[in-house]
Order: structure tokens, then sequence, then C-alpha cells
């Protein structure tokens, strides 16, 4: 078998540098590594178990894995180790699908483009590195890698407060990796494991008393917490994407959140499961107060972009709720809301952009009767909207609904206040629409204009993807439980 993910890997290091590279014509260079990206990973959906079409063993666990040895000093050994899984395919996917959306969505980018679209490309490189990862330092190698093109598109292409928003973003995250990398090391050595791959220490870790597994599982989850955001680690997260451009807020919402979620069920989750137990309590806590304090905050905002940044925080404690619980059907919820959200985030955050581009502002109160000379965009931004506040037939509700449900069968009557807190989201954003979308023109100039070609293509991808997984979510549920989690088929 030819060795996918080091192709996919290469694809995009040889693309990155090239867009780099080409100048004026960077544009093109990063919609070839895009393209060929996004049809790799299709080439590795099909050959997965659950995927229409597959005919092999629906045997779940690690696929496609490869590993060379890279390091080995004394007792030290450290290898270049990848594989994918159910879980890490779907973010996969969502890599792939958002950095072609970014791309064909940012064509217009005039300001040093070769550049920019390097910082794109790369940064879809270091997501897709942490995804396959079977290696604590390879893990940790592309999960820093991350934060540096991420730091330059918000510090060189983002508003005013740029600089500010860059380096709040910078400090927070890579303290909390410090703290996280930490945390694997100590995993390491109390457990004893013979090596830094994944299958060593998830091995080891078993036979660690309950009170170390509970230290070591606090220092992971702050790590990925500050990632996530999760209350009170949250505050870098709208500042950061205010100040971002439209194509830097995409990836941020759509993929550097996800990476706390899954670094958090990858590298605690499973392998910690004591350790969860112990500090159950305390995530339900932290999660109800995320889930209240998220959407609370985007019902108080009048700028378009920090109520969609708000809205994320919202959503990623539904998420740490779902993981809390500890159920197969609680992890599968979590995985496909984040998905859910990565789509719908970037849509949300496309449409935000494109209303500043076209009005020359955010501010909800300014604007008004838009639909009438921007059909196309006012058509994008219902659509995010009504997806992420859970309407049926759109990605957004069999995420939300398994996320719901799965709190009942752990919690019980505790289900009602995300539910309440649902009935908020809704209404802050049907708030938004009925100001910005509808009503008499306020704010809209005489030469108001649509979408130009390339940001009504590159929402109307997530537009179609929010449809597709929202009436068949089973192309990624079949996926999803095809890993190697504790209570699903196989296992």
């Amino acid at each position: 078998m030819l060795p996918w993910l080091s192709i996919i890997l290469a694809t995009l290091a040889v693309g990155t540098v090239a867009t780099f590279a080409a100048g004026a014509r960077a544009r093109w260079v990063a919609l070839a590594t895009s393209a060929i990206f996004l049809a790799e990973v299709g080439l590795l959906l099909a050959s997965y178990p659950g995927w229409p079409g597959y005919s092999g063993s629906l045997v779940p666990g690690f696929s496609d894995t490869e590993t060379y040895s890279w390091i080995s000093i004394a007792w030290m050994h450290v290898d270049y180790a990848v594989g994918v899984d159910g879980i890490s395919l779907v973010f996969i996917l969502l890599t792939a699908v958002l950095q072609i959306a970014t791309v064909v969505y940012s064509w217009g980018e005039s300001q040093r483009p070769g550049a920019y679209f390097g910082l794109v490309t790369l940064t879809c490189l270091g997501c897709f590195g942490v995804f396959v990862s079977l290696d604590i330092l390879l893990f940790f190698l592309f999960w820093e890698a991350v934060l540096v093109p991420m730091f330059f598109l918000i510090g060189y292409w983002g508003g005013p407060n740029r600089r500010y928003a860059a380096l709040k973003f910078f400090v927070y995250t890579h303290v909390a990796s410090i703290v996280m990398l930490v945390g694997l090391l100590a995993l390491v050595f109390y457990s004893g494991a013979t090596s830094f791959d994944f299958s060593s220490v998830y091995a080891a870790a078993r036979g660690l008393a309950p009170v170390v597994q509970t230290f070591l599982f606090l220092a992971l989850f702050f790590g990925f917490a500050v990632k996530f955001p999760i209350v009170p680690f949250h505050t870098w997260l709208p500042d950061a994407h205010v100040e971002a451009p439209t194509g830097g807020s995409v990836l941020l919402a759509g993929l550097l959140l996800k990476l706390g979620g899954y670094g958090l069920i990858r590298w605690a989750v499973e392998v910690l499961p004591s350790g969860l137990h112990s500090v159950q309590p305390l995530l339900f806590v932290i999660a109800f107060l995320t889930i209240i304090w998220g959407s609370v905050l985007s019902l108080a905002q009048r700028d378009l972009k920090r109520l969609v940044a708000y809205s994320s925080i919202n959503h990623m404690g539904i998420v740490l709720l779902a993981i809390a619980l500890d159920s197969s059907l609680g992890l599968l919820a979590a995985v496909l809301l984040m998905f859910a959200h990565g789509i719908v985030s970037a849509l949300l955050f496309m449409a935000s952009g494109s209303v500043h581009h076209q009005y020359g502002t955010r501010d909800i109160a300014s604007l008004g009767g838009i639909t009438p000379s921007a059909p196309a965009l006012s058509t994008m931004l219902m659509a995010g909207s009504l997806a992420s506040l859970g309407l049926p037939a759109l990605i957004g509700f069999p995420a939300e609904f398994s996320a719901f449900l799965a709190t009942w069968n752990g919690l019980g009557y505790w289900v009602l206040i995300p539910l309440v807190v649902l009935v908020v989201t809704a209404a802050f954003y049907l708030w938004m629409m009925q100001r910005v979308l509808f009503g008499a023109k306020k704010g809209v100039p005489a030469d108001a204009h649509d979408l130009p070609w390339y940001e009504s293509t590159g929402m109307g991808l997530l537009v179609a993807l929010t449809v597709l997984f929202g009436i068949l979510p089973s192309l990624l549920v079949n996926v999803i439980v095809n890993s190697p989690i504790k209570g699903w088929p196989g296992t």
C-alpha cells in the first residue's frame, strides 16, 4: 500500500513552499495544492470503513499507519508515527474543505498574496499533522507549528488592533502548550512507556494510579481547554477573531479550535479514563458555565463578527459537555458537533467578512434591509445562522440533538440548561437577521452590489456541505464510530 499520509504531508509541504515563492500567482498555486489535497483526502476517505461503497472489513482501529525511527537516545525512542481512525479522518476532511474554501474566498487578496496564501496552506499543513500524529513529540511539533502562521495572519493582515490580538493569541496558546507538553512528558515518564508512540503510552497508562491520572488529566485539560477555548480561558478568542482577516477567522474557528477538542479526546480521554472520572463534576460545571456565558455574551453583541465569535464559545461548551459524559454517544456527538461547527462558523465568518467588504461596517445597528441589494450574501448569512441555531435538515441539528440526547442519558434533567440556552442562541441569531437582512434600508449605499464570484463560490461550497451532512449525517457517523474507542462497534 502507498504511504498515503506521508504523500499528503509532502503535497502540502511542497505546495506551501511553492505558494510562498509564487508571488502574484500564489493564489493559483494555493488553489492547485488545495484541490490535490482534497482529492487525496477523498481517496483516503473512500478506502475507510463506514464510507459508502467500502466493501472491506468493518473492524475499527487506526489505518494507513506508518512508523519510522526518528530519534533514539538511551531509553528515549521517538518515531515518525502517523495513522488515522474515524475521528481524525473526519477532521482531515474538514481541513481539506476549509483550505480550498478559504483560498477561493480570499481570491481577491492583493496585499502580499504570496505570503498570505502561503500562510493559509501552512496553517492547514500543521492542522493535518496534528490530526495524523501518533507520537507525542511529533504531535507537539505540529501543534506548535500552527501558531506561527496564524500569528502572522492576524498580526499583518488584521484590523487596527491586530498586533495586540496576535500577541494575546500567541501568549495564551503558547503558555497552554507548555503546560500540555509537561503533562504529556509526565504521562510518558510516570507510566513507564517504552516510547512516545500512542499505542505504547496508551497501554502503559492503564497501570497508573487514579490520583496520578487525575493530576495528569488536569494538566492536559488546561493545555487543550485554552485552545477550545473554555471559560475562563476564552478571552483571547473574541479579540483574535475581530482583528483577524476573514480567512484567518475561518481557519481559527474552523480548525484551530478543533485541535483542542481532538487533543482532549485523543490524549486525555482515551488514555486517562480514571482521571476523567475523577474530574467529571468539575468538567460539567465548566461546560455549563461556558454554554451559558458564551450565549449571554453573544446576545449582548452589536458587532456581527464578535457575535459569531462568542457563539463559538457557546458551542465549544456543548462539545466539552458531550466529552465529559464519557459515553459512546457523547463522544460521537462531540466529534460531529465539532465538524458541524467548523463548517458553520467558517460560513458565518465569511458572511460577516463580506458584509464588511460590501457595506464598510459590521455594526448590526448600522445595517438593515440588505437583502434586495445582496440576495446571495443574505442567503449565505441566513443559511449559516439557521444551521448554527440547530434548524432541522442542516448540519447543526443532528450534532446538537446527539449531544442533548447523550446529556439526557447521562445527567437527566440537567439537559434543560443547554436546551434553554439553545433558545437564547436562536434569539440572538433571529434578532441579527431581522435587523441586518430585512426591514427598511439602512447603511446601504446606492451602488451596493452582491457578492463577487469568488466569495459566493467559497461560501456556496460550505452551504452545500451544511445541507448534505444535515440530511445525511450517517455519512460522517458511520466513519466516526470506526475508531478504537471503548463502547463503539468492534472494540
